[in-house]
Parts: structure tokens; C-alpha cells; sequence
């Protein structure tokens, strides 16, 4: 379905460009996090301490990053299984010369998700990007030139700002309901 990379929220190492990519600890313990508020909700550091090493846990590709950075685009959107069924029967007669026929079709867009809801359903990141997870917002520098950060907050389906435990959410759309669609057609 597509990549994406694990990035800072801004320019961390100051070269003008954004999208630095993110640095893992072995632990995280050895960041520092700032309190903040976000839509009305606070989070602690320890909170965001937490959430941050359950965020790593819960994701192979920043597990195995641990003490390094993590590989561009290194990030797998979640694959995605959608197949649909269409039944077709052909009534005919001779008339004349001429074969008539009347189709009666019946498709079923999204047959899997029809079975099982949890079936055809697409991800995308809970951030809104396409293209990269900003987990970490640098809140400050100090003259040592040691960060302080804020880990990113999402809505979750409740309307409530919470830590997110993974970078995936289902896309709310249309194409992730089954539908089905009856149709009839005259051939002559």
C-alpha cells in the first residue's frame, strides 16, 4: 500500500530541511519530554515517556532501530485486501433472426468486508501524512544542545486527544463498507 518514513516534526539538526529522520534510543528514559497541552488534554513527560516506548515496542521498524536512525521510508502501510464478486445470468430467446438476450447482474464491491467487518478495511497513518510519521516535536534546545521533546497526539475515534500506541488508523471512507449494485440489461 506504501512507505513511509519515521521523521521529527521540524528541522532537528538545523540544515534548513525538514524531515529529519528519527533517532531511536535504546531506551526511552535517555530523551528528554516536556509537558504539553493539546486540544485541552495535558500530557505529562512520564506520559509521553510511556507512550513513546510502547509506540517503539509496537512497531517492528523501530525496534530493530534501536540506538541508531531509523531506515528512509522504512515504514509499510498495513496491506490491503479488497476483492469484489459480480454474478452474471443470461436469459435468451430467438426472435427471428435475432438473439435477445436479457443480463441480470448482481455486484458485491467490498465481498470481504460483506463476510467479516474487519475484513477490506484500509490504514493510513493517524497523523494525516502520506509520506512520513512525525512522532517527536522538538520543544526545546538548551545551550548544551540537548532536546526536549514532545511526543505527537492524535484524535482518536472518540473525538478524545490521546498518545498514539501505532501509527495506523482505518481510513474512514466509503470504499471500506461493502455495497452491492443490481443491474439488468437488454442485448439485441
Amino acid at each position: 500500500n506504501g512507505r513511509f518514513a519515521y521523521t521529527y516534526d521540524g528541522d532537528i539538526n538545523k540544515d534548513g530541511v525538514t524531515l529529519d529522520l528519527l533517532y531511536i534510543p535504546q531506551n526511552a528514559s535517555e530523551l528528554n519530554f516536556a509537558d504539553y497541552t493539546s486540544s485541552g488534554v495535558t500530557f505529562t513527560a512520564q506520559q509521553q515517556r510511556e507512550a513513546f516506548e510502547k509506540f517503539v515496542n509496537n512497531s517492528k521498524q523501530l525496534s530493530d532501530a534501536k540506538g541508531g536512525y531509523v531506515e528512509r521510508n522504512s515504514g509499510i502501510l498495513p496491506w490491503y485486501h479488497r476483492f469484489d464478486v459480480r454474478l452474471l445470468q443470461d436469459i435468451f430467446a430467438n426472435i427471428g433472426k435475432r438473439r435477445n438476450t436479457l443480463q441480470f447482474s448482481v455486484d458485491i464491491l467490498n465481498f470481504g468486508n460483506m463476510i467479516n467487518s474487519d475484513w477490506g478495511v484500509r490504514q493510513e497513518l493517524n497523523t494525516g501524512s502520506q509520506f512520513n510519521y512525525a512522532l517527536l516535536k522538538v520543544a526545546d534546545v538548551n545551550a548544551s544542545g540537548v532536546p526536549t521533546f514532545n511526543m505527537t497526539s492524535i484524535t482518536n475515534t472518540e473525538g478524545v486527544r490521546v498518545l498514539p500506541e501505532t501509527p495506523y488508523r482505518n481510513w474512514f471512507n466509503i470504499s471500506n463498507t461493502w455495497s452491492m449494485q443490481i443491474g439488468l440489461r437488454y442485448i439485441f
